[in-house]
């Protein structure tokens, strides 16, 4: 990145342009300029003062002088004398040094609240409206599980308030502070195609018949607000021809389709395979190294069977349910053995607000090949 901005800027520089403002004058301050250090970058999104910056508070303090590292967002001003990545990671870097290099595990409270282990955006807050954990008054709901509470002047506990931390329970901010309401929903207001009250739906191709929570009601089987495109219905498969569940994932020795072209990962993972149990495996009579074919109505992939006891049989509304996992990092060319598209086998269904495709559920049948 610092290489292409370094040869833009100099063409800009020769050649002029429309707007070679924001390229001729960006900010580039670092050690070696085409070289970034990740500590410069992180000092850099985590924000500092670009001049003194007064305390609002007490007259003629500064809660951070120019070219000082920022301790949060809280600090952050709206007038171009403070600069901030994003605001989420503000703080991560303070005057204190790198807090996401801490590795303090000690957890006072025993809820898991590890406020000295690295850093957690926002704020270093480990539980998000953490004031949905006290009544009304600020009193914690219970006792022996305190996150936060009101002492008469501030909230403070074992986790960051997530709220205006001098606000008295009385002034009424209530913990969901993202909503304007301040409390929790179960309909749909604006921005959600579907809305935020948790529902299970099953995926569109399930080996059940119905949704096992709304059992007498099969129109809730799957999402009413799933996005489904003209065509594609007639293309899902079901239980009856494909009684086996598929989920697809990455490995750690690869990273998507790109270390097809790095050796060490490919002699790591040299040849594309898929994950059955070994219930399964002995219904089908299929052994470790046997080659496979995984079909689904869409179409197939060959891989090299692996047998193991991380891929359990499970029992869904008392019927067995076979798993097959399908890694996904062949079916391009590179120096890792070709194989097969693991997409060619998954369906067309977008989940209503951003149109992440249901890869992780569907129906195949598997066979000796």
């Amino acid at each position: 990145m610092a290489g292409i901005f370094l040869k833009l800027r100099e063409l800009y520089r020769k050649e002029g342009g429309a707007f070679p403002d924001p390229i001729l004058n960006l900010t580039w301050g670092y050690k070696i300029p085409h070289a970034p250090s990740p500590e410069e970058i992180a000092k850099e999104f985590s924000g500092k003062a670009l001049a003194d910056i007064p305390d609002p508070k007490e007259k003629g303090k500064t809660l951070r002088k120019a070219g000082e590292q920022l301790d949060g967002f809280a600090q952050l001003q709206d007038d171009g004398t403070t600069a901030c990545g994003c605001w989420i990671f503000s703080g991560a870097w303070s005057e204190k040094g790198n807090l996401m290099a801490r590795r303090d595990n000690s957890d006072p409270s025993g809820l898991g609240n590890t406020l000295n282990w690295a850093f957690a955006w926002p704020a270093n807050r480990r539980i998000l409206y953490n004031r949905a954990s006290c009544d009304p008054s600020g009193k914690p709901w219970d006792p022996k599980r305190k996150l936060i509470a009101w002492d008469g002047k501030k909230w403070a506990g074992v986790d960051v308030p997530d709220m205006k931390p001098d606000a008295a329970p009385k002034d009424g901010m209530n913990p969901f502070i993202m909503n304007p309401e301040g409390v929790a929903r179960f309909f749909v207001v604006d921005k959600m195609a579907d809305g935020p009250f948790p529902e299970h739906y099953e995926p569109f191709e399930s080996p059940l018949d119905v949704n096992p929570l709304h059992p007498k009601n099969p129109k809730a089987k799957s999402s009413p607000a799933a996005r489904v495109f003209k065509g594609d219905l007639e293309q899902f498969g079901d239980a009856k021809e494909f009684p086996y569940v598929a989920t697809t994932y990455r490995l750690t020795e690869h990273f998507h389709f790109w270390t097809k072209h790095t050796k060490l990962s490919a002699i790591l993972q040299p040849e594309q395979f898929v994950e059955i149990g070994e219930e399964l495996a002995q219904e089908k009579k299929i052994a470790s190294g046997d080659h496979v074919k995984v079909r689904s109505s869409r179409g197939f992939v060959k891989a090299v069977a692996v047998v193991t006891k991380r891929i359990r049989t499970l029992q869904v509304a008392g019927k067995k349910v076979y798993t097959v996992g399908i890694p996904i990092h062949w079916g391009f060319q590179g120096v890792a053995k070709n194989g097969y598209i693991t997409n060619t086998l998954t369906p067309f269904v977008g989940d209503a607000n951003v149109n992440t495709p249901e890869f992780k559920a569907f129906l195949v049948d598997i066979e000796r090949a």
